[in-house]
């Protein structure tokens, strides 16, 4: 009967525990390639600001060598445009900027 009774108990238990939600993911930089100098790109995700998801428009940070550069992606003629802090702009997958596609992939694969 005990056996029986503590089998019940450790079984409900475990079921308790596999029922739980996962902890959130903590925030985080990740890698989004090398700029033509030679420093890498981090995004800072929680830099990461939607303003729309049709088409995606958002805004965002990333770090590379200690300094920061502020992008903002919005579309333009259907396409998906980006600007960034130092002047640089265009159209994402246009090829000039690997990382800045490699930003737009990231937020819409994970926002």
């Amino acid at each position: 009967m005990v056996k029986r009774l503590f089998s019940a108990v450790l079984l409900a238990a475990a079921l308790i525990l596999a029922a739980a939600p996962a902890a959130p993911a903590e925030a985080g930089d990740y890698y989004m390639g090398t700029y033509t100098d030679g420093t890498d790109a981090y995004l800072i995700t929680q830099s990461v600001s939607i303003s729309s998801r049709s088409p995606y428009t958002f805004r965002c940070t990333v770090k590379n060598a200690g300094n920061y550069l502020y992008y903002s992606f919005y579309p333009s003629n259907g396409s998906p445009y980006y600007r960034n802090s130092e002047g640089y702009h265009g159209y994402v997958f246009g090829g000039a900027s690997p990382i800045a596609a490699n930003i737009y992939r990231f937020v819409v694969n994970n926002y």
